[in-house]
């Protein structure tokens, strides 16, 4: 039987429910997202995956404990976490746009946009390949409720778009 390669998807509620075996059974799937996790997960996973493709994806859990004071900060943080986890390869989602639910503001996804900025400038010259989806999954300026089964949490649509970036990242 012919090695599959292995992949690692680390990160928040978004790699946890995504149903990997679905959209990549020619690849061996080993999921260590935690819903409702942020930075401080990442900063600390301790699983080797240097025989593993990662893919990883998370930050919306983080945003509202972030402003433009510590942003930079964050960011520097972020990039670390994200380059301390061993691998063959890295993909790096970007943070996904979310839903202010008191009203519907656009303010969140702006801030969310700025720092999905920084962090893809930061990892310029690094071997990290960045997918950023966020323009995919934006309607009006907010997380598209069509891609969503509780205006948060991504669906089959929204799994789809992820899939299709990373497949396409994945065999250039």
């Amino acid at each position: 039987m012919e090695d599959r390669p292995k992949f690692a998807f680390v990160g928040n509620s978004h790699m946890a429910f995504w149903a990997l075996n679905i959209y990549f059974p020619q690849w061996e799937c080993m999921n260590y997202g935690a819903p409702g996790e942020g930075l401080a997960y990442v900063e600390s996973f301790s699983v080797d995956t240097s025989d593993c493709y990662v893919v990883v994806q998370f930050g919306t859990n983080d945003i509202y404990r972030l402003n433009d004071e510590n942003a930079d900060e964050y960011v520097e943080r972020y990039v670390k976490a994200v380059l301390a986890i061993p691998s063959l390869k890295t993909y790096l989602f970007c943070i996904f746009p979310r839903n202010d639910y008191d009203d519907y503001s656009t303010a969140v996804n702006k801030f969310i946009r700025v720092l999905n900025q920084k962090i893809h400038a930061r990892l310029e010259g690094t071997e990290i390949v960045c997918l950023d989806v966020f323009d995919r999954l934006l309607q009006d300026g907010r997380l598209n409720p069509g891609l969503t089964i509780d205006d948060l949490h991504l669906n089959g649509k929204g799994y789809s778009i992820l899939s299709d970036a990373l497949k396409k990242a994945v065999n250039g």
